[in-house]
Formats: structure tokens, sequence, C-alpha cells
């Protein structure tokens, strides 16, 4: 009986341990999806680690220009007391934690992830998924859904003919994109340092932001006045960008820099934010003298194109240690570009600054927070246009300014150029320099004039 009652209680032991290792592998056969779980975690974690040094280094060996365009400090550079508004804007040690988030490299990426060809069955259900969030305008654009391959060419996407009409009338500037106007006025120079405002109450310089200022300010044409207006594009708005009115564009200059968001928590908060973004300025001459259009990126918003330049590319890596500097290209050829013509794009939906000098009688009809749709008027002025004589080129003076006549074979290779995308070859890099009329203000102007870069 003993023996019995041993092999019974064997037999349980032998049987309770066999349950217990089935119980013990059980509950431990998920450990290796935790270990991989915290690998993941770890890896990310040192990823973070890594960028965010990386920002650091760069954010504690800046570049000359870097220092002396740093937005952080630019109420030291602007002309009196701070307004209450940028009482309340960030701090250097708050900007300072803003640029440790590598918007650039951010923006490059979602550009990657834009550029993937969508399969032709998902192309309809993730643009209207888009459309629900945004509130595109789907009725207005020229293709089918399932024509546009990516995300890219969903947010670029042109109009269709007759989706707006624009007014013409010679004393009447149209809106050059769909948008919400944010800021509108006078340029203030008054104390000699001209300044623009990015949201009423916050100010930002224009020579900085322009690289220079115009020539209005050293030789001021009576009954004349400089504007300034900024129009703020949302990521569901058509984002292609139009000329106002008939202008000659004779420059073009490439501000490399951060990509900040522009909405309106960033301007108020940001110092400086459209001198600290990257962004492409168009200036020129109109029949009332002079003319600006400038293309600011902002976060994922990194790609803006020049309809001019259409090789030229935005947003670089081998740019990212190149803020404060401009890289200009002066056009020999003056390129004429009539009111609605197209002159750039966004790839997603940005901001659109103009500055230009026209008659004191010039009114916005368009107030900040109002919507504005490309073509439609945002602003006139009364007096009668034969009244003032044209600065706009005349034809005597294209002749003049036109390239030489070129042979025959010249002809040919310009053709073929043309062809293979280099329409552009004629003109000429050269580095932005002041006009001698504005060497005495040098010094209360600042630094913009003398950090140029050729390209």
């Amino acid at each position: 009986m003993f023996r019995v009652a041993s092999l019974s209680m064997a037999r349980g032991s032998v049987l309770r341990a066999k349950q217990g290792c089935r119980l013990q592998s059980t509950s431990s056969a998920p450990a290796p999806k935790a270990s991989f779980g915290k690998l993941v975690g770890r890896v990310g974690g040192a990823g973070v680690l890594l960028v965010a040094g990386m920002q650091l280094y760069q954010l504690n060996n800046p570049t000359e220009n870097e220092v002396l365009f740093n937005p952080a400090t630019v109420f030291a550079r602007l002309p009196g007391a701070k307004t209450p508004l940028e009482e309340t804007m960030a701090s250097e040690l708050q900007y300072m934690g803003l640029s440790m988030i590598p918007y650039r490299g951010i923006s490059r990426l979602w550009g990657f992830v834009n550029d993937i060809e969508l399969p032709m069955w998902a192309r309809e259900p993730v643009y209207k998924a888009w459309t629900y969030a945004f509130d595109c305008q789907l009725h207005e654009m020229k293709y089918p859904l399932k024509e546009y391959r990516n995300l890219c060419e969903f947010f670029s996407r042109p109009l269709k003919e007759g989706a707006r009409v624009i007014d013409r009338d010679p004393r009447v500037m149209s809106s050059p994109v769909d948008g919400r106007m944010a800021t509108i006025g006078v340029v203030d120079g008054t104390s000699g340092i001209p300044v623009l405002e990015q949201i009423k109450g916050a100010r930002y310089r224009m020579d900085e932001f322009l690289g220079s200022i115009p020539d209005f300010f050293t030789n001021p044409t009576p009954g004349k006045r400089l504007y300034h207006c900024v129009i703020y594009l949302a990521p569901g708005d058509y984002h292609r960008i139009h000329s106002p009115i008939d202008w000659s564009v004779e420059e073009r200059r490439h501000f490399p820099g951060n990509l900040f968001p522009v909405n309106k928590l960033a301007v108020n908060f940001v110092p400086s934010l459209f001198t600290a973004n990257e962004r492409i300025a168009l200036l020129g001459q109109w029949k009332h003298g002079f003319y600006s259009l400038t293309a600011v990126g902002a976060t994922n918003v990194g790609s803006i194109g020049i309809d001019l330049e259409p090789d030229l590319v935005t947003n670089l890596g081998s740019q990212d240690r190149l803020g404060g500097s401009c890289l200009s290209k002066v056009y020999d050829a003056q390129h004429l570009v009539s009111r609605g013509d197209q002159v750039a794009q966004f790839k997603l939906g940005s901001t659109v600054v103009l500055v230009f000098e026209a008659p004191e009688d010039f009114e916005f009809t368009v107030q900040p927070g109002e919507k504005i749709r490309f073509g439609q008027p945002m602003g006139h002025f009364t007096a009668p246009d034969t009244e003032e004589p044209s600065t706009f080129p005349s034809t005597a003076e294209l002749i003049k300014h036109a390239p030489p006549s070129r042979s025959y074979f010249g002809e040919v290779s310009h053709l073929l150029g043309k062809v293979f995308g280099s329409a552009l070859q004629e003109t000429t890099e050269k580095a932005l320099s002041p006009d001698a009329s504005l060497a005495k203000s040098r010094e209360s102007l600042g630094p913009a004039y003398t950090n140029k870069e050729i390209e």
C-alpha cells in the first residue's frame, strides 16, 4: 500500500511539473514581442536624441550670418521699444527650444512621402479624405482625381478653365492667390529702418526680409507710398501663385532658412517669423515703381517652385547651414509677366508677401481676416491711370536691353537648350550690391547689405 501511494504521489508530482512547464512556456511566449518593442523604442529614442544633439550643436555653433540675422535677437535691431504683443513673443531661450525641432528635415521627409505614387484604387479615397479634412473645392480642379499620381500633384492641382475671373482694370490690383488676408498697410520708414508687420503689433525689418530696401526710401517719388500685405494659404486652398499686375521681373533672391509653421499661433509667438523661414523673392518694376512678390515656406512646405527657373530646388540638406544668406540671380533679359500669369507654386500651403510702390490714394479693398480668391480685386487707386508717366519698360527700352542677336548655330543651340530645360541660360549670377546712395545708411540699416552670396 505504501508503495502504491508513493507511486501515485510521484505520478502526481510529474503531472504537476509538466503542467507547470506548459504554463510557464505559455506565459513566457510574449517575451520576444516585448523585447522587440523595447528595442524599437530604444532605437527611436536614440534617433531622437541624435537629431536633438545635432540641432543643439548647430545652435551652439552658429555661422556668422545666423548670428547676424538671429530672429531671437531681432528686437535689438528694431527701432523703438517693444510693442505689447512683442513683449509676449518667444524669448531667446524659447526660440532656441523651438529651433531644436528639425523642421527642415521633417519637411523633406513629408515631401518624400508626398512624392510616392499611389495605386489607382487608393487615389480617390485618399484625396477625398484630405478634401473632407481641409475643405478643398474639387469642382474647380482641372483633372479627375485619379489623374493625380501622388499627394504632391493633388496639392498643387491646376484650376480648370474659367474657374476664376481676373479683374483687369488697370487701376485695380488682383489677388495673386486663394487665401486669407492676414495683414495690410503702409511700410513704416519714419525711424530710418523700414519695418513690415507679420501681424498687427509684431514687426520685422524689410531689409532683412528682402535683402535690401527699395530706392523709394533714398529717392522718394512725390505722390507715392510703399505698401505691403500678407496673404495666408491654408492646406485646402489652391496653391499656385499668379501675377497680380503687369510687371517686369528683374531679380530672384533665395533665402535658405528654417521652416517654422506660419499659422496664427506661430505668427503671434515667433519673432521675425518671415525672415527666419526659407523664402523666394521676385523683385522688379511695374508702372508705378518698385514691386516684389515673396513666397514664404513653412513646415512641410519647403518646396517652392518658380516658373522662371523650373530647376531651382529649395530645402536642400546642403543648405541647412545657410540661414541668413541670400542667393541671388539677376536676369540680364527682363521677364515681362502679365496679370494672371502663373509665377510660382507651393507644394502645400504657406504665405505670400507683397511689397510694392503705388499712388498715395491706393486703398486695400480686403481687410485682415477676410477670404480672397485669385483674380479678385484686393486694392485700387482712384487717380486716372494716364496722369502719371509709366515706369513700366517701353518697347524701345526692351529693344535696348534685349540680348544681342545670335547666329544661326547660336539660335539652334539656344532652342536645344530650351528643349532640355535650360531656358534661362542667358541669366547671369551676380552678387547683391546696394546702390551707392545707400552707403551712408548701411550702419543704421544693419548688416543686411553686407552678407550676400553668389549662388
